[in-house]
């Protein structure tokens, strides 16, 4: 599976839904549950708990950003990990997990939300900000990252026994 990577500046948005529709903001520990609501939805039947939820919000090299509706319940979530690496003498930057919730699907969440974690990354002098994703060549969602800037680069290879 190809792990898109970012390019330069990503073309401008979309027409998205209204910006007082969803605000963006970091997680805090009282979104615990929304957040595995969220993990469910991306496919990951156990979601999270509060305990682990805690323990990534302080992380210093991890951050969660949310898209809440107007009455501040998270519709939407980017996780994005940050370290020094060194082939990169720099920083790399990657996406984990990418979430919007069906009903505000298709209305610029998941877009604004890649855009403030690109911007993020920018202002963390990332050298690469990457994403992997489970999606086919030409799918949607392989459509969706590459009109936020993204360009398949490489496979991902996991360890199977952990």
């Amino acid at each position: 599976m190809p792990t898109p990577i970012a390019k330069s500046p990503p073309p401008s948005p979309a027409p998205a839904a209204s910006p007082s529709a969803f605000r963006i903001r970091r997680a805090r520990r009282g979104d615990a549950e929304a957040l595995a609501t969220l993990l469910k939805e991306l496919g990951y039947p156990d979601g999270s708990d509060t305990q682990t939820v805690h323990w990534v919000t302080s992380h210093p090299e991890i951050e969660i950003f949310v898209a809440c509706d107007p009455q501040d319940k998270p519709v939407g979530m980017l996780s994005l990990s940050h370290r020094p690496q060194l082939r990169l003498r720099g920083r790399i930057a990657t996406v984990d997990e990418l979430v919007v919730t069906e009903a505000w699907r298709r209305r610029g969440v998941g877009r604004a939300l890649l855009l403030h974690a690109i911007e993020r990354s920018r202002v963390l002098s990332v050298k690469r900000l990457e994403l992997a994703a489970r999606s086919e060549s030409g799918s949607d969602t392989a459509r969706f990252y590459e009109a936020c800037g993204f360009v398949g680069d490489c496979m991902v290879f996991r360890h199977g026994g952990s």
